[in-house]
């Protein structure tokens, strides 16, 4: 099952990336996976975007964010797609030393390594001229299901 979720900036009375990940929620619950997954989910969308917006975009421009799920029956895989400059989070960010003191610890890197961290898989391609960061989360089977 695939679904296409688009950021819109036209009502500026609620947060764009609020109602995206709304708009996935929903469609994750009708669709009915797990609420850990569709949290995990939701949360790395909203750092994907939050980081695109404000790196990417630098608040100058109207957004070009789109993100498509594919719902397999044991995986999803998220592709979180935009139109600003390329950038590529996996080779560009340094990993965070999260085991320093939070003072001397540099600023940025937290977002994608909770990113990695959520998922099973985090992969960058610039493709026909966009920046498409490719998730994919594993599906825990359901409860009395066969393994």
């Amino acid at each position: 099952m695939a679904m296409k979720f688009k950021l819109n900036e036209q009502d500026e009375q609620v947060n764009p990336v609020s109602r995206l990940v709304e708009q996935i929620e929903s469609a994750l619950m009708a669709a009915a996976v797990p609420m850990e997954t569709i949290y995990a989910v939701n949360l790395c969308v909203e750092e994907l975007v939050v980081n695109i917006l404000n790196h990417g975009y630098g608040g100058e421009a109207v957004p070009d964010v789109e993100v498509d799920i594919e719902l397999e029956p044991d995986r999803l895989i998220i592709d979180v797609n935009d139109g600003a400059p390329p950038f590529d989070p996996i080779t560009e960010v340094a990993e965070p030393d999260i085991h320093a003191e939070l003072e001397q610890r540099s600023i940025g890197g937290l977002g994608v390594h909770l990113v990695k961290r959520l998922t099973n898989s985090m992969s960058y391609r610039r493709l026909d001229g966009r920046n498409q960061v490719r998730l994919v989360k594993t599906l825990k089977p359901k409860d009395g299901a066969d393994e």
